[in-house]
């Protein structure tokens, strides 16, 4: 039998590269901002920086939610399903940023908390504005979709059968490999308690953590046990061994309640592949 084959990986962590990611947007774009108006208006410093902060703040906020239903709801999808959303989400985006600075101008420019002006912009500049959050919209949804092309975390798979990506693999891998640094720790299949799948990648989550595989979801369920792991939905997979309960969320559907804490939704197709397990 040949030896498994193995591919760099990094353990890595998703949350942290989302903290990380919004508080250098935040910096870059509130400098650039501040910078550029206070040349553009001939702004005193503290004018440039209340100017540059109310058009920061509407970009990074609505930035920071538009940028995690992109990876939620449209990564992996198919490419009408993103066109679509993208349309949708980018002009969404758009008119609420453009919303907000105005307010928070307004806000600046006031007597008080409670006493200012909401102006539009003028037509040119109203246009430039939209343009401009049409622009930053792209950024980010294209920041959306770095995460799983740069941060590559492949397997190195235990057990028998051939272990090359991309190869057909038997049911019931029990422990593959990840690469943490200079050392390779096991992973025991046990211990995942659920897989969320972005295009060519995973997410595993575990009891102790959670790490990308370069394995598309279907690839991991050929490989992993069909009796304990069951796929609830076109983009999970779950251990049932580790789903503390599971109640009804309407039209056929289930909510898992899994035993790291997380919510994971079951559509009706894999809310009855569950049901069907009900002695």
């Amino acid at each position: 039998m040949d030896q498994p084959a193995g591919i760099e990986a990094q353990r890595t962590s998703p949350a942290l590269g989302g903290r990380r990611f919004l508080l250098v947007a935040t910096l870059v774009v509130f400098a650039a901002y501040s910078l550029t108006l206070a040349v553009a208006n001939a702004l005193d410093p503290g004018g440039a920086l209340a100017a540059g902060a109310a058009n920061t703040i509407p970009i990074i906020l609505f930035g920071a939610l538009a940028r995690r239903v992109i990876a939620e709801r449209l990564v992996g999808r198919g490419a009408l399903v993103q066109a679509v959303g993208h349309l949708l989400i980018g002009t969404a985006f758009a008119v609420a940023a453009y919303w907000l600075v105005t307010v928070m101008l307004g806000l600046i420019h006031g007597t008080s908390p409670t006493a200012f002006i909401v102006q539009p912009f003028a037509s040119r500049a109203r246009a430039w504005q939209l343009l401009e959050n049409v622009t930053t919209y792209g950024i980010v949804a294209f920041s959306a979709y770095l995460p799983a092309r740069r941060e590559p975390v492949a397997v190195i798979l235990a057990g028998g059968g051939e272990a090359e990506l991309g190869a057909e693999r038997r049911p019931g891998l029990t422990r593959y490999f990840i690469r943490s640094g200079e050392e390779i720790r096991p992973v025991d299949v046990d211990r995942i308690v659920s897989i969320a799948g972005a295009d060519d990648y995973a997410e595993v989550a575990t009891l102790d953590g959670r790490h990308l595989v370069r394995m598309t979801l279907a690839e991991f369920e050929r490989a992993l046990d069909p009796v304990r792991f069951v796929r609830v939905h076109r983009s999970r997979i779950v251990n049932i061994d580790h789903v503390a309960r599971a109640e009804p969320a309407g039209g056929g559907r289930l909510l898992l309640h899994m035993e790291d804490g997380e919510m994971i939704p079951a559509s009706r197709a894999g809310a009855r592949l569950l049901r069907d397990r009900v002695l």
